[in-house]
């Protein structure tokens, strides 16, 4: 009995830092980042939470460790010359990312965690600002107003194609839009076929270079 313990015990792979973080990627990926903690984790490895915390300070910590190895896989086409192209190629290349993992756009939209890896990007995306001619200022309202833009793009679009799923009806906005005139709202009547248009086929690099090239186009 006791020799076939050993045997169990040898079985069982250690628990590292690596194995961890597999874990951990695993379950935010199926179920996004808030189905994430300590106690959850620890049933998928067998452990208990106590034995995670001695690779992790906590939940925070390895969610950020997370964020770095999934900002690691990007793939970065060339890039212009630093200046206003390039801030909205870089820019272009964070929103195509955010869309295609869910569990990041939930983990940076529910509290105050980043890659640190990523202050690469807002580190030349700046640059690339002050490169066309903008103040410190300037650079930083543009580049604040454009994250926002992205990070809302993308957790709007992910939203609006799990509720529409399951819809069999009109959306509420398409119902409003149609009933404009009648409800006396001229110029949502006269745009109304433009913003439908928009909602189905947003120019994320269109309205991407309105805010970083400002005044100037």
């Amino acid at each position: 009995m006791a020799q076939d313990g050993k045997a169990d015990v040898a079985r069982t792979p250690a628990l590292t830092r690596g194995r961890i973080l597999r874990a951990a990627g695993k379950i935010v990926r199926d179920d996004g980042a808030s189905a994430l903690s300590m106690r959850t984790l620890g049933a998928r490895l067998g452990v208990t939470p106590m034995a995670i915390y001695r690779h992790f300070a906590g939940r925070d910590e390895l969610l950020v460790a997370l964020l770095d190895e999934e900002f690691a896989r990007v793939g970065w086409p060339e890039l212009p010359e630093p200046g206003s192209e390039r801030a909205v190629a870089v820019l272009l290349v964070l929103h195509r990312e955010l869309a295609i993992r869910p569990w990041v756009l939930d983990a940076l939209t529910r509290g105050d965690l980043m890659a640190p890896s990523a202050a690469s990007a807002t580190d030349d995306i700046l640059g690339s600002l002050l490169a066309a001619g903008c103040s410190p200022e300037q650079a930083a309202h543009r580049y604040s107003a454009a994250w926002r833009l992205i990070l809302g793009a993308a957790q709007l679009d992910a939203r609006s194609v799990q509720a529409e799923r399951h819809l069999d009806r009109p959306t509420v906005q398409e119902t409003v839009r149609r009933d404009a005139a009648v409800n006396g709202l001229d110029a949502l009547a006269t745009c109304g076929s433009a913003l439908a248009e928009q909602r189905a086929s947003f120019d994320i690099r269109a309205a991407l270079v309105l805010i970083v090239y400002g005044a100037e186009h």
